[in-house]
């Protein structure tokens, strides 16, 4: 499950079982991404509130447009867990005719993205491989695809916060849930 002690819902209190039913799936359950965190409420609430905000805030950027993003960043750092549960996510929120998008992206094809949807990708591809070599040029070329730097903002927001879950995921060992992918929470 995890490289380290996770308190299991069963055995949460105070806060912690507070923040879980708060970030929990609808089924009560909480994805391990956010379970890794249990020794540490505040850390468990402070991931959660990024995560709110990089992916489900109102914005500029469309929900599937963030999750392109998110799989991407996922797929280049090796997470499977972080590009499974998000491309599942994406998939649930593309249209029916564009629904295959989602596993292309999963397997690093970005052949069905738009042209807008490809320059965020390559964005965040460069801001994952190698952010030490950003440039004023890559946000121009997103400019260049139309986006605002509200939604250039956005792109970088999202693209980071993966960067930090692969990250928490990969070094703490966290583990697909069994019995399926979990489900963010409407209200989140």
């Amino acid at each position: 499950m995890a490289y380290i002690e996770i308190v299991p819902e069963d055995r949460a209190g105070g806060k912690l079982a507070e923040l879980y039913r708060r970030f929990g799936n609808p089924d009560g359950t909480v994805d391990n991404v956010l379970r890794v965190h249990s020794l540490n409420p505040e850390s468990l609430e402070a991931h959660c509130a990024v995560y709110v905000q990089s992916m489900h805030r109102p914005g500029p950027l469309s929900r599937a447009e963030r999750e392109i993003v998110g799989v991407v960043v996922s797929v280049i750092n090796g997470c499977g867990y972080c590009r499974d549960h998000h491309a599942s996510g994406l998939e649930r929120l593309l249209p029916d005719d564009r629904k295959a998008v989602a596993a292309q992206v999963k397997v690093g094809d970005w052949s069905g993205l738009s042209p807008r949807e490809r320059s965020m990708s390559e964005y965040a591809a460069k801001l994952t491989r190698n952010p030490a070599s950003m440039t004023r040029s890559d946000v121009d070329t997103l400019r260049d695809a139309g986006l605002t730097d509200r939604e250039v903002l956005d792109v970088a927001q999202a693209a980071a916060y993966f960067a930090y879950a692969n990250r928490i995921v990969l070094g703490l060992g966290a583990e697909l849930e069994e019995g399926g992918i979990g489900q963010w929470p409407e209200n989140a």
